[in-house]
This record gives C-alpha cells, structure tokens and sequence, in this order.
C-alpha cells in the first residue's frame, strides 16, 4: 500500500513539471496560441511538440520541422581561443531552436506539414531572427569539459563549479554529451527571468557562472 502511494505521488509530481512550465509561457513569445496566423489549433506547445506522431531522431515528442531539412550549413564562431575550441555544425537542442530562429527555416513548419521554404509568416522580430552567420553570436554545440577549461585558462571547471541553480555547471546547463547548448543558458519554458534565460544577468552572474574574470 505504501509503495502505491509513493508511486502515484511521483506520477502527480513528475506531471505537474511540464504543466507548471506551461503556466509560465502564457502570453510569452513562446505562448503558440497568440500565432494565428499559422497555428489555428488553439493549442499551447503544438508548434514545437505534440503527443503523438512526432520526430523520433529529436528531444522527446518534438512536432517541428528541423532546420537541417531545409538548411544545414551555418557559418559558426570563429574567434581563437586558448583550449583550440573548435566550433561546428549546430546539433542537440540548438539545432532544434534554430528551427525557427534560424529565420531561414520556415516556422510554420510542424506537424508533419510542409508549409513553404521561407521563414513567413514571421512572428519574429529582427533581432530574434538569427541567420545562418553566428559568428557574432555565442558559441553553440561544443563539448565544455574539465579539459577545455584547464586550457583556456579563463574558465570554470564545470564539473565542480557550482551553477546556482542546484548542481554544478555541468549538471545544470550541459547537455548529456557535456555540450554548451543554446538551453544552457536560456529557459524556454519559462518566461520568468528577461529573454528566457535561466538566471538573472545581473551584474553578469549568468556570464560568469562559467567565465573565470
């Protein structure tokens, strides 16, 4: 009897998560519901994920087009740097942003549909719409380790650094293959903090979390 108790109380845990995340997105520029102009469906999250029918190869039920499937090839960050840090194609989760914020990859694009090769209709202003040149941009879908850190001479190890947000950097805001992603520092689902992101940048704490200055 305890153990179902204990079971059914995680299942009512683990199902409020994706729910409060939700609350947080409403009238957000990620609340899906506001974009009639292509969403027609009423529904929240349908643009970026859906129950049933969705991209296996991609984060769990994701319902958009990937931006590979129109253009692959991005210019990334090319500043040199201490450790040799070497930038290429976006992948993970980053890839799955620049699915809309590419601005080349069209965002109506979901649900199996293929809705035109352009970015319109837009919802996005100029500056969210990133291109295809990051090279002015914060590097994307590199692996963040203790190796790279001890070379460049200017980061936190993050598999101690703590990231105040429970854990360490690496727990906290890298992904599964110690990858520096675009969710590392940004919160989608919450529009708690300015511009999605997952700490306040106040005084640069959220820069400085993993640079050493």
């Amino acid at each position: 009897m305890k153990l179902k108790k204990l079971v059914l109380l995680c299942s009512l845990v683990l199902g409020l998560v994706p729910l409060s995340k939700g609350q947080n997105i409403r009238g957000s520029s990620h609340d899906f519901t506001t974009k009639t102009q292509y969403n027609t469906t009423g529904e929240l999250c349908i643009v970026c994920h859906a129950p049933h029918g969705t991209d296996p190869t991609a984060v769990p039920l994701w319902n958009h087009n990937i931006t590979s499937q129109i253009f692959s090839t991005y210019i990334g960050y090319k500043f040199p740097t201490r450790g040799g840090l070497s930038i290429t194609q976006p992948d993970g989760a980053s890839k799955l942003c620049l699915s809309c914020h590419d601005g080349v990859s069209a965002i109506n694009q979901f649900g199996g549909m293929m809705q035109g090769t352009s970015a319109a209709p837009q919802p996005l202003t100029t500056n969210d719409r990133m291109g295809t040149d990051l090279t002015n941009d914060h590097p994307i879908s590199f692996v963040y380790n203790t190796t790279l850190a001890l070379l460049d001479g200017q980061l936190h190890d993050p598999s101690t650094t703590p990231s105040s947000l429970g854990g360490t950097i690496a727990t906290d805001m890298l992904d599964i293959n110690s990858k520096l992603q675009c969710p590392s520092c940004h919160e989608v689902h919450d529009q708690t903090i300015s511009k999605f992101l997952k700490m306040s940048n106040s005084a640069s704490a959220l820069c400085l979390t993993c640079h050493a200055k």
